[in-house]
């Protein structure tokens, strides 16, 4: 797994700390271009999805139209939706998870640094 998560706070010295936080920050740096990308991309496929959503409500209006197809397409349409949804959802999750963990970090750092400087 991660050096930084699976440090010991408690008993890492301020090196480790300072090494665990370094890594750590790369990471970020990295999901967070990755997350604006994914969250872009998903705008844009949500974007598509509606139009697909629109197609399909505009033919079923039309007299004599299938609603199964109808039916099988919205079906199809948000179950594509909610995966996306899922997994920027996901990406979402890890990233904050290590936004905290640095967070964490960071504050141990600053007592462990100001217990030597007493």
């Amino acid at each position: 797994g991660d050096s930084a998560c699976d440090l010991d706070l408690e008993t890492a010295d301020l090196q480790e700390l300072a090494e665990a936080h370094d890594k750590l920050i790369g990471t970020i740096l990295l999901e967070e271009e990755d997350l604006i990308a994914a969250h872009r991309a998903h705008i844009d496929t949500l974007v598509d999805l509606i139009k697909d959503e629109m197609m399909l409500l505009s033919e079923v209006e039309k007299p004599g139209s299938d609603v199964e197809t109808y039916v099988l397409g919205l079906r199809d349409v948000l179950k594509k939706k909610k995966d996306y949804i899922d997994d920027l959802t996901s990406k979402l999750g890890i990233f904050k998870g290590h936004l905290d963990a640095e967070e964490k970090l960071s504050r141990k750092f600053q007592e462990r640094s100001q217990a030597v400087g007493e």
